[in-house]
């Protein structure tokens, strides 16, 4: 209660995202400066988020009463890029300093500083004083950097440091790709023997009652989340700062539970600090502030009275073919003539993730499996798994396919084959008959493969069969001329007995108990009508077919499934109204039943009618007029499986099966990390 007290009592500034994409001109002393660039596209719902780049790095510098300290920190900081552009002929930067409504020559100071390297280095001055998070979101929204780096004014970290970051950052990313969130954070801790901090007592115990505070309510993964050493790109940079409430010292504690939240990659970097006199902390009060913040930071969040995204709460409506057109739908890939968006560049490949602690109890309860069709005989079944990241649905298709185990022909000991097929053939033939047999009453088989002598794979003789692995089937067949045949017959089924050998001939033979254990459902080949072989006159085959337990991954005759495939739900929306001849070709730019045509004062138009049918149909990028009005996406959370059997058991019963696989290698997996941390 009193926390809530506390947040009812505490006001933020609001600021909308249209307070972000005014045009902001940099301040120059003498004249008008030129407008900044814009890193949020003026359009939200184009994608992705941020404008192009103009240079590979920006470096934004919060200044508020610095103008003794800013010489010092740009003098190592030019130093450095300067260096570095002659070295690297791609290296462009620039370097923004904001001037956060300071009362002395700052933004004058800096201004000058640009003169000395025109181009290089602009200033954007606040009228009033934000607080260190204002200002670095003005400056980071403000530049053109691919990579943007907000360093502080006072010049405590070893600029050139920003190279670990840089390496740090590019790693996660394998290669520099804007588009992908990471971000790098410089790190006091005492991380690595290279990491150097020289704090005072005071500042030391300021700093480690904060960091306890960050790791009891905020982040767990980041030791240091004060160092004012942080490198993004461009696209963490375009989907972070805009949704920022805290203004003061601890937005940056807002700013790595989001990137937490939104599972956007994090990496802590050591870096070289030393502290510099004329910190604008106020002991005591300062940190009472930050500690007030962060609390709030994580009450706001985890009720819900913040938001995740620009424009207020988050609310509990789902997202149907009746809401406005022209909304962003964050949980869609957006799908265009020549590309597909949405996959990184907006935060995550992961579907939108409810504001708050990641919680396994409400995740599991928001998973749902919708049944769509199953045919009477359970060969197939098409069903909706929805909720669900697509790592889970791609590791439920995987399990079907190669880890759900059946019974097969592992062994096959023939006696006697004189037709025309080798040996080798005829075995691999009958190997891959599926078997209508329940895997589920037989074990797995021994290490060690019986019927296999010392000296290679030949038998001395046929071993016994263990009841509770093995199913045995025999075959005994020999071709014979059949002396009523009509002498006009010409077709070698009227001219011989058992001229064509098919999977009926197959009889199984019980061992043990299983003529009793399998007395409602003995075992067969799934169909009798499979041809094995043909043979003429005097031609015989006789076997003995041993069957064990495997998996699909061992051999791909275990794998219980003839297809097991998913693909994500289509949406359709129309962003205006289709009629008369347009109408039609856009209804044949579409899979059959997708858009429906219906009449209005006595003119056709077109409608959706079922987005589901469409199979990725890209025919309406043909239309030059048409494809404006058409918005084509897919659901990231919703994927369509469509499962069919090969027999051994039914479509739903492999499914179970396949859940039951994955529920146990989790198991496995918490056995080993318990394990893991308990040696440690």
């Amino acid at each position: 209660m009193s926390v809530f007290r506390l947040s009812s009592l505490t006001s933020w500034p609001k600021r909308k995202r249209k307070d972000f994409l005014v045009p902001v001109k940099a301040y120059e002393s003498k004249g008008e400066g030129k407008v900044l660039k814009n890193l949020l596209r003026d359009d939200p719902h184009e994608r992705p988020l941020f404008t192009e780049s103009t240079v590979y790095l920006s470096v934004i510098v919060p200044a508020m009463n610095e103008k003794d300290r800013l010489p010092t920190m740009l003098d190592e900081c030019f130093d450095y890029l300067l260096q570095r552009a002659k070295k690297e002929e791609n290296f462009t930067f620039e370097v923004l300093v904001v001037d956060d409504g300071s009362t002395d020559e700052t933004a004058d100071i800096a201004a000058d500083y640009g003169r000395k390297h025109p181009g290089l280095l602009k200033v954007l001055k606040l009228e009033r004083n934000l607080g260190k998070g204002g200002a670095v979101r003005n400056g980071v929204l403000h530049c053109g950097g691919k990579l943007i780096l907000f360093a502080d004014a006072d010049g405590a970290t070893k600029f050139s440091d920003i190279e670990k970051l840089e390496r740090s950052l590019l790693r996660i990313s394998r290669g520099l790709d804007e588009t992908f969130p990471v971000v790098a954070v410089g790190s006091r801790a005492h991380l690595e023997a290279e990491a150097v901090a020289t704090r005072s007592l005071f500042r030391n115990i300021l700093m480690h009652g904060f960091h306890l505070l960050v790791y009891l309510f905020s982040s767990r993964t980041v030791r240091d989340t004060q160092c004012g050493f942080k490198l993004f790109t461009r696209a963490a940079a375009a989907r972070v700062f805009p949704v920022l409430h805290v203004e003061r010292w601890a937005f940056d504690v807002e700013l790595i539970y989001l990137c937490e939240l939104w599972m956007i990659p994090i990496v802590e970097v050591c870096v070289t600090w030393h502290e510099v006199e004329g910190s604008k902390i106020v002991p005591v009060i300062s940190w009472l502030q930050m500690g007030r913040d962060l609390i709030l930071i994580w009450f706001r969040y985890r009720f819900g009275i913040w938001t995740d995204k620009m424009g207020g709460k988050r609310t509990s409506k789902t997202k149907t073919e009746t809401v406005d057109p022209q909304e962003y739908h964050v949980n869609e890939i957006k799908m265009e003539e020549e590309r597909v968006l949405n996959t990184y560049d907006d935060g995550s490949d992961f579907p939108q993730i409810p504001t708050g602690p990641f919680d396994v109890t409400n995740y599991c309860k928001r998973i749902e499996v919708q049944v769509v069709n199953e045919m009477d005989d359970g060969m197939s079944l098409d069903f909706d798994l929805i909720h669900v990241e697509s790592p889970i649905a791609n590791a439920l298709r995987r399990v079907l396919l190669a880890e759900v185990p059946t019974m097969a022909f592992e062994k096959i000991y023939l006696y006697q084959n004189t037709s025309v097929i080798q040996d080798e053939v005829l075995c691999h033939r009958i190997g891959l008959l599926p078997l209508k047999v329940d895997p589920r009453k037989f074990l797995m088989p021994t290490e060690k493969v019986i019927g296999i002598n010392e000296h290679g794979v030949d038998c001395d003789e046929e071993p016994e069969p263990d009841p509770t692995r093995n199913v045995v089937f025999n075959i005994n067949v020999t071709c014979t001329r059949n002396r009523n045949a009509p002498t006009t017959a010409t077709e070698p089924h009227q001219l011989y007995h058992q001229s064509s050998i098919y999977s009926r001939a197959f009889k199984w033979m019980p061992c043990g108990d299983q003529e009793k254990q399998f007395a409602d459902d003995p075992p067969r080949i799934v169909h009798d009508d499979i041809l094995v072989a043909k043979l003429r006159p005097g031609q015989q085959i006789e076997a003995s077919c041993h069957a064990v337990k495997g998996i699909g991954r061992d051999h791909a005759k275990f794998s219980p499934v003839a297809t097991a495939t998913y693909r994500l739900l289509p949406t359709i929306r129309l962003l205006g109204e289709v009629r008369g001849e347009a109408a039609v070709r856009l209804q044949e730019s579409f899979s059959e039943g997708v858009i429906e045509l219906k009449e209005k004062d006595g003119e056709q138009f077109a409608v959706v009618a079922d987005a589901r049918r469409d199979t990725c149909s890209r025919n309406i990028f043909r239309h030059d007029d048409l494809a404006p009005l058409v918005d084509l996406g897919r659901r990231k959370d919703y994927f369509i499986f469509s499962v069919e059997s090969t027999g051994a058991l039914k479509s739903a019963e492999l499914v179970v099966e396949a859940c039951k696989v994955m529920e146990e290698k989790c198991r496995l997996l918490r056995e080993q990390i318990s394990s893991v941390f308990k040696h440690e």
